[in-house]
């Protein structure tokens, strides 16, 4: 309760500020208050995701159930060249989210301060509102960084964008010793784009040195939350830092998108050998209605699917394998290979349900092999 009370307390503050130069009042897609000159704005927006899931485990007792998944509120806006945006997970123990200011007074660039997610991959940038299936990839969630405090400029061409930032800690960790920086870069580039048409290739680049007896740790359910078992684990690792590089593609072809990314990550230890590591994903996905997925240039990601007045059926499917071993350097965290098949209903553009079957085999030295049944109804404002 306290948490809503804070939140509310925010909120109706910048409300407030922001309604002293109102002339336009919009619910579409959010409450928005607008000033008659665009200079000023406020949005206040959110989402709720219901999952279920059901397990089939030979190895493992997996516990079947439900969880509201994410229960987010939100406010956004600007203030002539500047922007803010403040966003809160009733449901995550990393219940900070967004919390940054922007500055916008360039030309095509944007300069974040604040929270806020790193720059590194293609699918960690996009929303859990417009992913295709209802949980990202094994490899995202083994080596995908998330939000951190930093300061970060991202800046775009008709084609092309390019994200970049020195970035600390998440902000909702305690610090308990001097803050550990780390440098992130992004580029990506589309010599094919227009409507119904997109072929993106991209490339990410992240370095972070740690601290003295500072660790890493990499891995993965089975591309399920709701599995509170781990399926690989390298445990912990001994580490002076580390290096992850990513590789992606998009592409569209009308109703058609096909995403790719392999990433690797070489851990560097004066303790023990260093060890590598790495993995990828390969989906496609299909708009039954013949509409095609609309693309972000400025941020290199595919959007949310606006269906029409009858909504949208979406058929998917995606491979995926995550490696974490590597027997020179005595780590057996063990490989996972995942196969998911995925029917998603746009029933608005609010609202959406989606269905996935998930098939993971891991090998020797993962933990077990599960195959999950998962749904899920989701509504954004």
């Amino acid at each position: 309760m306290n948490k809503l009370i804070k939140l509310s307390t925010i909120t109706a503050a910048i409300f407030a500020t922001s309604s002293l130069y109102a002339a336009e009042v919009t619910t579409k897609g959010g409450f928005q208050v607008k000033s008659d000159d665009g200079q000023y704005s406020f949005k206040f927006n959110g989402r709720i995701q219901l999952d279920a899931v059901a397990f089939n485990s030979d190895d493992i007792d997996l516990n079947n159930g439900t969880e509201i998944r994410r229960a987010r509120f939100a406010a956004n806006g600007k203030m002539a060249q500047w922007g803010y945006k403040l966003q809160y997970d009733f449901m995550s123990s990393e219940s900070v989210k967004d919390a940054y200011i922007s500055y916008n007074g360039f030309n095509n660039t944007e300069v974040l301060i604040g929270s806020q997610i790193e720059a590194f991959g293609m699918e960690p940038q996009t929303s859990s509102n417009d992913v295709t299936f209802i949980e990202r990839s094994s490899i995202i969630e083994a080596f995908g960084l998330n939000r951190a405090m930093g300061i970060a400029a991202r800046q775009w061409g008709d084609n092309w964008s390019l994200n970049y930032g020195i970035y600390g800690q998440d902000v909702n960790k305690d610090n308990a010793g001097d803050e550990e920086l780390g440098f992130n870069g992004r580029f990506n580039y589309a010599p094919v784009i227009d409507k119904d048409q997109l072929i993106s290739f991209g490339a990410s680049l992240s370095t972070r040195q740690l601290s003295d007896g500072a660790s890493v740790r990499f891995r993965s359910r089975p591309e399920s939350h709701q599995a509170d078992t781990r399926i690989v684990d390298t445990s912990s690792l001994a580490a002076d830092g580390y290096n992850m590089y990513a590789l992606e593609t998009a592409m569209k072809f009308g109703s058609l998108t096909i995403l790719g990314e392999y990433i690797n990550a070489d851990v560097d230890s004066s303790v023990n050998n260093d060890s590598s590591f790495d993995g990828f994903y390969l989906s496609a996905s299909y708009l039954l209605d013949g509409s095609s997925r609309p693309y972000n240039t400025k941020q290199g990601k595919f959007k949310r699917v606006k269906p029409g007045k009858d909504g949208a059926w979406e058929i998917a499917a995606r491979v995926s394998s995550l490696d974490l071993n590597d027997k020179e350097a005595g780590v057996m965290g063990g490989q996972v290979d995942s196969i998911t098949l995925g029917a998603n209903y746009y029933i608005n553009n609010n609202m959406r349900a989606m269905f996935n079957v998930v098939s993971s085999d891991g090998d020797e030295f993962a933990k077990y092999d599960a195959t999950s049944v998962a749904a899920r109804m989701q509504v954004t404002w």
